[in-house]
């Protein structure tokens, strides 16, 4: 049982300087990583850093890092669709609210005609009658919200596929040091078997 114990450990510290390597990259380029996570299943224990949400899951067999735009964005807003904003200081469009609108008094409501949320960072969308069309501006780390939960926006240049090239050679160079740590670990294993049977065959 300890030594089951032992090997999840080791195996998580694994996982964790992998998965590391991945985060620390990505984040130097400038990637919007989502989730850094060790293990996968239901989650153990969560905690949001930044723009990163940190978690430990049900079973220790693996890990990730969720970067925005590796996933196709399940949201879309269609014209004529009516969504709720509120705002900064700079006047610009801190948060998106997608629906349960009427959670959220303090936002105001807009009938949707044209959205950007990777390039121009806009929104053209009519309010009041007097307003008429409106161009609003959006705040690059802007939140997007559906069913009360949040999602930080993901502009094009904050996204994986922004920087694939880059990213590839960074992923290539964490799945080197990996693939290493791995190796010295079965040698280290081999070196202790050959002891253990050099010691029972005395």
């Amino acid at each position: 049982m300890q030594t089951l114990i032992a090997v999840i450990i080791i195996f998580g510290l694994i996982v964790a300087i992998h998965e590391w390597g991945h985060l620390y990259f990505a984040k130097k380029m400038g990637i919007l990583c989502r989730e850094f996570a060790i293990g996968f299943g239901p989650k153990l224990y969560s905690k949001k850093k930044n723009e990163t949400l940190y978690t430990i899951r049900l079973f220790p067999i693996g890990g990730f890092v969720r970067m925005a735009g590796e996933d196709p964005e399940t949201v879309q807003i269609k014209p004529g669709y009516e969504i709720g904003l509120t705002f900064n200081d700079q006047d610009k469009v801190k948060e998106i609210i997608v629906n349960n609108k009427a959670k959220h008094p303090e936002a105001k409501v807009v009938s949707v005609e044209r959205i950007d949320l990777e390039h121009q960072l806009k929104i053209d969308a009519y309010g009041d009658e007097e307003e008429g069309l409106q161009t609003y501006e959006i705040d690059p780390k802007a939140d997007l919200i559906v069913d009360e939960e949040r999602n930080q926006i993901a502009p094009w240049d904050r996204q994986f596929g922004s920087k694939k090239t880059v990213a590839k050679s960074g992923s290539d160079f964490c799945r080197a040091v990996y693939e290493l740590r791995l190796s010295d670990c079965s040698i280290h294993r081999i070196r202790i078997y050959r002891r253990r049977a050099g010691s029972r065959s005395r």
